[in-house]
Order: structure tokens, then sequence, then C-alpha cells
């Protein structure tokens, strides 16, 4: 069963969706999703159906939107009011963070800067290590350069239009996630990223395996892109199979 949330959050209403395990006793084995850079937390479908495989019989989900455009600072404060939440209100015996692409960056952060909100098991689907490349890939390297240099950018595409304060790009460069992957250091770690992202390098998401500890898998989607529009069903057996076996 899903239900449509509201939440209070540190800038802002945050607007989510919760999907109760239909099996009782794995109610309290909770899923929290973080989408990517201008995404949403339907994924294009993606997520959602997802969200509802997994609460067929594995664990309860959470999805929520970020704040549309918002520096990483911000989003990592937003993903720590929604793990309140889930704490709260949904009680759960096991918590685990699934992060695509920006999401995962800010999971990384969360999970591992903060001993407060470390969760029981992580998720890294097409996740950057470098923070700086990555967004060099998505602005173009004068933007981003143009960005460094306090200019806004602007971003129009098929997304949309969207304008980038210069303050989002020296914002998320205070970040080093390799530092912080370094303290993930036991617990199930789930590494899944596309063999051919032009986005996120497939190089980010070994450096990200070899940089973690604990009990971790590193799987490469074949000749799939950034967001797994070949292989994401693939993908998605892979989440559940994890979920099931760490719960």
């Amino acid at each position: 069963m899903m239900k449509n949330i509201s939440l209070p959050g540190p800038f802002g209403e945050l607007h989510g969706a919760v999907h109760e395990c239909r099996n009782e006793k794995n109610r309290r084995k909770v899923l929290i999703m973080a989408h990517g850079f201008r995404g949403s937390m339907e994924g294009g479908g993606r997520a959602a159906l997802l969200a509802e495989e997994i609460s067929e019989n594995i664990a309860t989900v959470v999805r929520f939107n970020f704040t549309w455009c918002t520096m990483l600072r911000n989003q990592v404060a937003e993903l720590k009011t929604v793990i309140d939440y889930a704490r709260e209100t949904l009680q759960p015996e096991k918590l685990f963070l699934l992060g695509r692409s920006f999401g995962g960056a800010t999971c990384i952060i969360t999970a591992c800067g903060d001993n407060t909100y470390r969760p029981d098991g992580l998720v890294l689907w097409s996740a950057p290590n470098s923070l700086k490349s990555t967004f060099a890939q998505v602005m173009g390297e004068q933007g981003f350069q143009d960005a460094i240099s306090g200019k806004d950018i602007v971003i129009d595409d098929e997304r949309g239009r969207d304008v980038i304060p210069a303050s989002f790009v020296s914002d998320l460069l205070q970040y080093d996630l390799g530092k912080l992957l370094r303290n993930w250091r036991q617990g199930p770690l789930l590494i899944i990223h596309g063999e051919k992202d032009c986005i996120v390098s497939p190089d980010q998401a070994k450096t990200n395996f070899d940089l973690a500890g604990g009990d971790k898998e590193l799987h490469y989607m074949k000749d799939d892109d950034h967001h797994l529009a070949l292989r994401w069903q693939e993908a998605g057996e892979l989440v559940k199979r994890w979920l099931a076996s760490n719960s």
C-alpha cells in the first residue's frame, strides 16, 4: 500500500511516498531512496515501480523529492529529515539507503560523515566518486570553470531550463567522497554502474568499491549508460536480492 506524505523540511515542505511492505514481518525493514540531480522520486516511473516490487515482500520503501537543484549540503539536511521521519514513524529494525547518481553522493555524505545517520546498508546506483569531474561533464568544462569563477550556469535541455548558481559548485567542491567512503568499514554495500556511463565514468564505481570496506559488491551493467536504460530491471533485481539477503 502506498501513501503520500508531506514533511516539514529544513528549507520548505518535502513531498514523498511510503510503500508499506505487504509482508508484515518485513514491514520494519526500511529502504529510503534518494534521486539524482534534476531528477525526481518517480525516476521516470522506474523508481516507483521498483519501490512497489520491493514492498510486495522485502521491505517498506520511502521515496521523496529533494528541493529542486538545491545545494549538496541542503540535500544532506533533507535526507536526514527523511531518515528522522522514518525512524520516528516506521521504527525500522533495519534501515537502508539507496542513492541514484547525485543522490548517491548525498547518501555517502550522510552515511559516512555522521554515525547518527549511518544506515545498516547502502546502495550506490550510478554514483560518483569525483564530484569535480562529474559536474565538469554535466555542465561542460567551460561552464564548470565559469561556475568556479562565480558565474551562474544555465542548463537548457530536454529536462527543461535551470539556472544553477555558482554557489552550487563551490558547495559540492567542499566534499571528498573518497575520504568519506573510507569510513564505511562494515555493513553491506551494493554498487551498480553502467559499463558505458559517460556522465559518471565507470572507473569511479571501482574507486568507490576499492575505498569502502564491509561486505561489498560491484556490478557493472553491460553496455549500459548512466540511466541504466537497457538493464534497469536487471539492476532492480540485484537490489531486491541484496535487500532480501541483508534484511
